[in-house]
């Protein structure tokens, strides 16, 4: 899978057996949900607190692989091993990449939501 790709449709409706009202659900939970976590990562980093900061993208990595989205995941796994690793100087910068996939996410989700699932 492509890391341009924001996240695969056909894989992440595949893992909800195609149910689009689970789908457009699980959409609407991480909208919601999502940010809170990356708020709460931010929030362990600006402390100097590494075990939050894996522990918030670890959470949000979670979420983020139900959607298949190669970038955004990648960008949590590396913020939640610069934190594990205690490197918050590299946390710094996993974080600032995540925060843009993140929301490069957010935006073809909400895509999906308001076009539905052709989109």
């Amino acid at each position: 899978m492509s890391h341009d790709l924001i996240f695969c449709l056909d894989e992440a409706l595949a893992r909800v057996d195609h149910d689009r009202e689970t789908f457009h659900m699980m959409i609407e939970l991480f909208a919601e949900h999502g940010p809170k976590d990356l708020a709460d990562a931010e929030t362990a980093l600006k402390a100097g607190n590494t075990a939050g900061v894996a522990l918030s993208s670890h959470k949000l990595k979670g979420a983020i692989l139900q959607f298949c989205a190669p970038a955004a995941s990648q960008a949590c796994r590396d913020l939640e091993e610069a934190a594990k690793a205690g490197n918050l100087a590299h946390a710094r910068e996993s974080y600032a990449a995540l925060e843009k996939e993140l929301r490069r996410l957010l935006v073809a989700l909400r895509h999906v939501l308001e076009r539905g699932i052709a989109a």
